[in-house]
């Protein structure tokens, strides 16, 4: 068949879909509008995505996400109190609104309820079928327009979310030496303000990592390394030579870059994202064994104790960061942000926490201790504290894992990632 006719084909394979589900309740179809014949588009993945994911949050439901020769779209049924009102308000209040397609299929019925109003022209005021009849303006220069403000979109979006996680972060207190807004913690060359500096210097770099997963161009470490030597020295720079968020530009980098990846294919699931940690990862745990990682506490705690650090988390998938995002509630209240941290703390090899607590057995009795600690228990939690201020230790390696659990469920929030 001609590419026109596997269109066609999938476009009534669609309608079929939708027809069936109809059959026993009103369901909203999301698709990407994107211009020409072409419509498996990258970006119009995260279109479908993204207003899959706004619809589930607003009025709960189901989701089903397809992909074929007319591009990907999802069937969402189970919405409460769901009206073309509600979806045209979706459309004209978002900012990339105009280039998603929201239809209502009532009860019963085999067609969409009218939008009621004509949709404008990507790039001039008239309505788009005017334009689009008159031939006003090409393919490439829509798909131009289309591409340049979805990316503009979800970088903002993307910049938003990483900052969110690393403040969600460091606002937390009592978290076993680390800065918060209230305590330099056991780190007497860091503080609040220098941490939000550190932050803000490191952002357009994995922002950058998202991206070069989104185009393929993450196959593996080496490919990431530019962006990440440069994070770390806008944040040198930032913090006058402080080490504020070194782990955490790996941890953070590598996770964003793999979301990249899973999001530009129509057929990726929430499980391909850790397959790609692992993949991009592979064999990383050898720098600590043919002594490209000599010089750094990590090759020492590799051959003093047999210890891979982040660098073993990295080859397993980041799991443990996929694991500790389900304790999360979706108040990200301060109660869940520390279970997840002392589940963390008890699930990887944080070196941070090694070094600084200068032997193995203080190590163990650390980790131990707050990995068991009953957050709830206000007074053991305080004393914990104290202890930890005064043997001047700090989970600064589940920090950094707490801040990517926090993001991943930030971004299941704002894109539909089915599990």
């Amino acid at each position: 068949m001609s590419s026109a006719e596997l269109i066609l084909c999938a476009r009534e394979e669609r309608i079929l879909k939708v027809i069936r589900r109809a059959l026993s309740g009103d369901v909203v179809t999301v698709k990407a509008n994107v211009p020409g014949r072409d419509k498996n588009i990258a970006e119009s993945f995260l279109i479908v995505r993204h207003f899959t994911g706004v619809l589930i949050e607003r009025y709960g439901g189901t989701a089903e996400i397809f992909n074929g020769d007319d591009g990907m779209y999802a069937i969402v049924g189970g919405l409460k109190n769901i009206d073309k009102d509600a979806l045209v308000k979706i459309e004209l209040s978002n900012p990339a609104g105009r280039f998603a397609d929201l239809d209502l299929y009532l009860k019963g019925t085999s067609s969409s309820v009218s939008r009621g109003y004509m949709r404008k022209c990507f790039i001039c005021d008239k309505p788009a079928f005017v334009c689009a009849r008159e031939g006003s303006h090409g393919v490439d220069a829509l798909l131009g327009v289309f591409k340049s403000e979805i990316r503009s979109y979800f970088t903002t979006q993307t910049e938003k979310i990483i900052k969110e996680s690393l403040m969600a972060e460091l606002n937390l207190e009592n978290k076993f030496g680390l800065v918060s807004p209230s305590s330099q913690g056991s780190h007497k060359d860091l503080d609040y303000s220098l941490m939000i500096r550190a932050q803000d210097a490191v952002l357009p770099y994995l922002v950058k990592m998202f991206w070069q997963g989104f185009d393929g161009e993450c196959d593996s470490l080496e490919q990431l390394r530019p962006a990440g030597i440069a994070a770390e020295k806008a944040m040198l720079i930032a913090t006058g030579g402080a080490n504020a968020y070194k782990g955490m530009i790996f941890v953070i980098g590598v996770i964003l870059s793999s979301l990249g990846k899973l999001l530009s294919s129509g057929n990726g699931r929430y499980g391909d994202l850790f397959d790609n940690v692992r993949k991009i990862c592979k064999g990383v745990t050898n720098e600590l064994r043919d002594g490209r990682a000599n010089g750094t506490y990590g090759a020492y705690a590799f051959n003093k104790y047999g210890i891979t650090g982040v660098r073993g988390h990295a080859e397993r998938g980041f799991d443990t960061a996929e694991k500790a995002a389900r304790i999360i509630d979706s108040e990200y209240s301060a109660e869940s942000l520390l279970k997840a941290l002392c589940f963390i703390t008890g699930e990887i090899e944080d070196t941070v926490l090694l070094k600084r607590s200068g032997s193995r057995g203080k190590y163990l009795y650390f980790k131990n201790s707050i990995s068991s600690l009953d957050i709830t228990d206000k007074q053991k939690l305080k004393i914990l504290n104290e202890e930890c201020l005064k043997a001047n230790v700090s989970a600064g390696g589940a920090a950094d894992v707490l801040a990517a659990s926090v993001m991943l469920k930030k971004f299941c929030s704002l894109l539909y990632l089915d599990k």
